[in-house]
């Protein structure tokens, strides 16, 4: 099915949140002059893919990346560029944005209330065809690891590893913290480690895996994007060459193929041996068995490449 179509005027339809919702960050990219700027949407669908509404974010100007959970309901996404960080309430409403001052795409949730940003941009350089808001010292970032309280003071900075990639812009784009609490496991998106940090010692980690793809072909499938951890400890990790499945020792146990490369974020779904995952090359939501690959259900946003929007997946558990 078909969703994401705008209406005139763009009034916010967003809905309470019930159990099982599907919420996408998909952003109305409008702007000839740079392809990740436009006008910030989060859009509702039921648990059938049936779309409920539409938020349209307030104080944002960039792609909306990074949808999450916090345990309370809340819902969080980023505007990475712009450095905004977007909360929503269970009635749907837009809360007041977060400003920390560093260009944040995801958030972990640590036990007792610890927040855990991974900092997406990293060096001097953005990649040509769109802009990003610099810090006072001229820098996008440095692709670090933050820790901040409950109350949103920061803590610990991680100075964390890095893997190249193409762009050469990217620090920590997805990341995912461990059941156990004791690391985080993220990467460069496009880049071919899987890179771990200890969060209560304070220290890298040996990788959890590596490939060998070549990092300036974009049709090399050889490359790590989405990592999640499943409750079991298992990692599940999207690539060119669809989802794989990693045991705590780093052995690769399975690999699933999905259809077409471009899958960048990814969600457990409410039913069991499932997942979530948003393509940002063909603008497709699905719903996919780990089992064996299967869309099983999906939807289109009808942003399609050039217009990288699709950028955000999570699931309301209740």
């Amino acid at each position: 099915m078909s969703v994401g179509a705008t209406t005139t005027p763009k009034t916010s339809t967003m809905k309470p949140f019930a159990k099982g919702d599907i919420f996408l960050g998909c952003t109305y990219l409008n702007d000839p002059e740079d392809d990740h700027r436009g006008e910030g949407r989060i859009l509702q669908l039921d648990r059938n893919f049936v779309q409920k509404g539409t938020l349209y974010t307030e104080g944002t100007r960039y792609l909306i990346v990074g949808c999450a959970f916090a345990p309370d309901g809340t819902l969080w996404a980023f505007d990475v560029h712009d450095h905004v960080i977007v909360r929503v309430g269970t009635d749907g409403r837009q809360m007041e944005n977060l400003h920390l001052g560093r260009a944040f795409s995801s958030v972990n949730f640590g036990a007792d209330g610890s927040l855990y940003f991974g900092e997406h941009l990293t060096g001097t350089e953005i990649w040509q065809g769109t802009t990003a808001k610099r810090r006072e010292d001229g820098r996008l970032g440095d692709g670090n690891l933050y820790k901040y309280s409950p109350e949103f003071e920061l803590l610990q900075v991680f100075a964390a590893e890095n893997a190249p990639e193409m762009t050469g812009f990217k620090g920590i784009t997805h990341a995912t913290l461990h059941p156990s609490g004791s690391h985080i496991t993220y990467t460069s998106e496009m880049g071919v480690r899987l890179m771990r940090y200890d969060v209560v010692r304070g220290c890298q980690m040996d990788d959890l895996a590596r490939d060998e793809g070549d990092i300036m072909d974009r049709a090399d499938p050889r490359k790590f994007i989405a990592p999640l951890y499943l409750p079991d400890g298992r990692l599940m990790v999207t690539g060119g060459d669809g989802l794989r499945f990693y045991d705590e020792a780093g052995e690769l146990l399975e690999r699933v193929p999905l259809p077409g490369r471009g899958w960048a974020q990814i969600a457990l779904d409410m039913e069991e041996g499932f997942v979530l995952a948003t393509n940002i090359l063909t603008g497709v939501a699905a719903r996919i068995d780990m089992a064996d690959g299967s869309v099983v259900a999906q939807a289109d946003t009808g942003f399609t490449m050039p217009f990288r929007s699709l950028a955000g997946v999570a699931v309301f558990s209740g």
